[in-house]
């Protein structure tokens, strides 16, 4: 199936958009279907989701002025519900937090394994504080991408301790996607949060400085010790490259990273397919290399894509016919053969990017800064 990405399409997606709205303003539900407890109660990522992908197809502007400040309102609400061990002003969706508190016999056995073969093993409690800070994240940059801010100052521990070096210097950069996640978060709170502190010039310079040190001559990507796996040295890559497109700053070696992912084919995940296709567009702003074999290889990945793709609902599942199962830690759906709401938003961003490469002039969509 070739996916026509048209009015139509629009249409189609939006129709999708509004099977999963709840009752209220901003609460959508993960899928349509095969939903858990937990997928069913949560609220801020899918609500965070949702109105990235009415920007991404222009459809922000056309809400009502009562509905995008129903939505703002919705999303800054989650800076109420303050824990004390956690960074003041984090975004906090209570039922998340109440539910990935409780002790799971199977997740904890998986911990202890991993701690015993010394492989990639955290504590759960550092776990958590990154899962809400990646949370908070994305609710901030979610807010910035329409023009609002959040209405708390986010007091982010690591850099209002001025420890921007020694935390990054902790990550394991060996297994770059979860250290560059981490990373990109650093560089959305310097540039929205703490842009007029004192310190700021020396944070920024911290973290330029970090990710020229984690750059590889060889494959333009960031990371430490041997080269990684093709998942994870494109994922991490494509985590550091949000940064520092948050802090202005140009990818160091960009015909390198081209070649890399030329070389790659991606695996049929949702996360995979977006972020080499975000690598290769950040990357072709700044320069005009193997510009025709990128167009060839964006026709790849749109049949990717399109595999995706459910006719019928309008939408994207994560998975090849099958649902998102995971949100940070939780079992959200059981995996059904239906599109959900994180495969969507990621394939249509990957549209947006595709779509701009291609110069395709038959709709018009908007490209997110995440």
């Amino acid at each position: 199936m070739k996916l026509k990405i048209n009015e139509g399409f629009k249409e189609n997606f939006l129709s999708f958009l509004s099977s999963l709205e709840k009752e209220k303003t901003g609460y959508y539900y993960p899928a349509t279907q095969g939903l858990t407890p937990a997928g069913s109660k949560l609220t801020l990522g899918f609500s965070c989701f949702a109105l990235k992908c009415m920007y991404i197809l222009d459809a922000w502007d056309d809400l009502s002025t009562q509905k995008k400040t129903e939505w703002i309102n919705l999303i800054n609400s989650f800076q109420d519900n303050q824990i004390d061990n956690l960074p003041k002003n984090s975004f906090i969706d209570k039922d998340y937090y109440s539910i990935i508190k409780k002790f799971d016999i199977n997740t904890e056995a998986k911990r202890q394994a991993k701690k015993i073969l010394n492989r990639n093993y955290k504590k759960k409690n550092v776990e958590i504080d990154e899962f809400i800070r990646a949370e908070t994240k994305q609710a901030i940059s979610s807010l910035h991408q329409v023009g609002f801010t959040n209405n708390l100052h986010y007091e982010s521990d690591i850099i209002k301790t001025d420890s921007v070096t020694s935390y990054l210097n902790s990550l394991d950069w060996t297994k770059p996607w979860n250290s560059g996640a981490q990373f990109s978060g650093l560089c959305v709170f310097l540039e929205t949060q703490d842009f007029r502190s004192s310190n700021y010039l020396k944070n920024k310079n911290e973290l330029s400085t970090f990710s020229e040190e984690l750059l590889s001559l060889e494959t333009g990507c960031y990371f430490k010790g041997s080269t990684p796996s093709d998942s994870e040295i494109i994922n991490g890559t494509m985590k550091i490259l949000t940064g520092l497109d948050w802090l202005n700053i140009k990818v160091h070696l960009p015909d390198k990273l081209i070649d890399t992912c030329l070389r790659i084919a991606p695996s049929n995940k949702g996360c995979d397919l977006v972020d080499i296709v975000y690598i290769l567009y950040i990357c072709s702003k700044q320069t005009n290399y193997r510009k025709k074999e990128i167009l060839s290889y964006l026709d790849g990945l749109l049949e990717s894509i399109s595999k995706h793709y459910f006719v019928r609902e309008g939408g994207f599942s994560y998975y090849l016919n099958q649902s998102q199962i995971f949100y940070y830690g939780l079992r959200i759906t059981k995996g059904e053969p239906v599109p959900d709401i994180h495969g969507s938003m990621l394939l249509l961003w990957a549209l947006s990017m595709v779509n701009e490469m291609k110069e395709n002039q038959d709709i018009k969509l908007r490209i997110i800064k995440p």
